[in-house]
């Protein structure tokens, strides 16, 4: 099979099942957008561990609540996505 021969069914398949092929490039994107959203994630937790203690950051927990942050010196409240107790 050539690649004109490949594009020509590829159409084919296209202009048989329009809304499918649309339906299968929106969740494609979606897809690629999750995927490059998940890798460009940079996870420092070993720089946290550094920072927390040179900016004496402290728990705050809010009633009771499992939102805790950490206040620091610098006057700001960092919050971690993986913060375990």
């Amino acid at each position: 099979m050539n690649l004109n021969q490949l594009f020509q069914t590829v159409w084919q398949i296209v202009r048989q099942k329009p809304l499918d092929t649309v339906l299968y490039l929106v969740v494609g994107g979606i897809v690629i957008k999750l995927l490059s959203l998940y890798f460009s994630v940079s996870v420092d937790d070993g720089n946290w561990e550094q920072f927390r203690q040179a900016h004496h950051c402290q728990i705050q927990v809010s009633s009771g609540k499992q939102d805790s942050g950490w206040l620091c010196d610098d006057g700001k409240v960092y919050y971690r996505w993986r913060q375990q107790r």
